[in-house]
């Protein structure tokens, strides 16, 4: 006799196992856009808002031109992130042990160790944030509680709930800078001066500057993580390539236009006033001012939107490192790419368990102080992770076993070989300076 539940249930397996085809329509396919956004909400952090504000503190608007270039290129990394995952099924980390056998080792262990800074770095300054809009508030508790909660949040949820979470973290954030730059030209003394700053140029010894906003802006860990929320959306077929361009294309739009509001604001406070966002009075030093000029309202949304920046950068963060060390730890264990899903999903046992590690590690550090240096700090070492991903795409979607339609073009070697030798070269910096 036929088990009815039986064949029924191997019939749904069967079908959720084909691939969606993406919607014929633009509009049905821009309704679907979600895993941009959810990089976007992770990406653009505490590191890009304190590396613009500082470029902007010494340079204006001058410096735009670099923030353009690290968006394309992220751009690029993203798009072809997205490429390969549609190519082969594969993620990034699956892929690498083909390009070297060491490469998922050494992988791991670099996001070991970007997982103990992490959390402790956003979670510092998130307190901060809230500290200098209530001094009352004691600093070291507040960061270990916004730790906990953001661990708690990427606990409970499943990808949909994260999504919707993100994205209104990415629309509170983006409003609230947005006005707050209109407000800043509105009032602005000199609006003809202020603009005038725009003009592109390199300034001497603003070198380092130019490749920490090139490296910064637009996140680092978050771009090998989009595969992951690619894969959750059901985006397998290729007919979701214009769906996953478009989608990337709008988190880059809205991170530029994000940190384009910033440096606005920063330029308009600090330029040529000596003061910089630096050391643990550096909110306030901005803070005040935007109050005085702004009025009350403006400092207090100024905060608000530093706050909520920073905690969708930690929410975020601990979800894309904890996918990441989950699947690198599936590949080092040989567990097949068919067999992923179980290995690597929100509510699994390694994802969880990594979860916890950051969220031990970043109480741990906490206790080391100095906020703003250890966003500055994790805002450079992150950016070593972006040569191995580069040259990793070079390699990969050069292959002939690619289809053509996935397969690299002119544009995409360009812009992946210009990734590969600008983000080496600030990965080497780094490393000078650190050691």
């Amino acid at each position: 006799m036929i088990d009815v539940t039986a064949t029924q249930g191997t019939q749904l397996r069967q079908q959720a196992a084909e691939p969606a085809h993406a919607p014929a329509t633009r509009r049905g396919r821009l309704a679907l856009l979600g895993p941009g956004l959810v990089l976007a909400a992770a990406s653009v952090g505490a590191g890009d808002m304190v590396t613009s504000l500082a470029g902007a503190a010494g340079y204006g608007m001058a410096l735009l031109w670099a923030i353009l270039i690290g968006v394309v290129l992220k751009f690029s990394l993203t798009e072809a992130v997205g490429r390969l995952y549609l190519a082969t099924g594969q993620t990034v980390i699956a892929s690498l042990r083909s390009v070297g056998r060491w490469l998922p080792a050494a992988f791991f262990v670099f996001v070991l160790v970007i997982g103990l800074l992490y959390g402790a770095a956003l979670s510092s300054v998130a307190s901060l944030a809230l500290a200098t809009l209530f001094p009352a508030l004691p600093l070291r508790p507040l960061a270990v509680a916004i730790a906990l909660v953001s661990a708690a949040i990427v606990y409970v949820g499943r990808y949909a709930l994260f999504e919707r979470v993100m994205s209104a973290f990415i629309l509170v954030k983006f409003l609230g800078m947005v006005v707050l730059a209109v407000a800043m030209l509105a009032t602005t003394d000199d609006l003809p001066g202020l603009i005038s700053t725009m003009r592109p140029r390199l300034p001497d010894g603003s070198v380092v500057t130019v490749l920490a906003l090139i490296g910064g802006v637009g996140g680092t860990a978050g771009i090998a993580s989009y595969s992951y929320w690619v894969r959750e959306r059901g985006w397998q077929h290729q007919s979701w390539l214009p769906v996953m361009r478009a989608d990337s294309a709008v988190s880059y739009a809205v991170t530029f236009l994000f940190v384009l509001c910033t440096t606005v604001v920063g330029t308009g406070l600090l330029y040529g006033t000596g003061d910089t966002i630096s050391g643990n009075d550096g909110l306030a030093a901005l803070a005040d001012p935007l109050g005085a000029d702004l009025g009350s309202a403006a400092r207090v949304l100024f905060l608000a939107t530093f706050f909520f920046v920073t905690l969708s950068a930690l929410v975020g963060g601990f979800n894309a490192l904890c996918y990441l060390l989950a699947d690198s730890l599936r590949t080092l264990r040989g567990i097949p790419e068919t067999d992923a899903g179980p290995h690597m999903a929100q509510n699994s046992r390694p994802f969880r368990a990594f979860l916890a590690y950051c969220a031990v590690a970043a109480l741990a550090v906490t206790f080391l102080g100095q906020p703003v240096a250890l966003v500055l700090t994790y805002a450079a070492v992150g950016s070593l992770i972006l040569p191995v991903l580069s040259g990793t795409l070079l390699v990969l979607l050069n292959r002939k076993g690619i289809e053509p339609l996935h397969r690299n073009k002119i544009t995409s070697n360009v812009l992946l070989s210009g990734a590969f030798v600008l983000f080496g070269v600030l990965a080497v910096v780094q490393l000078r300076e650190t050691f």
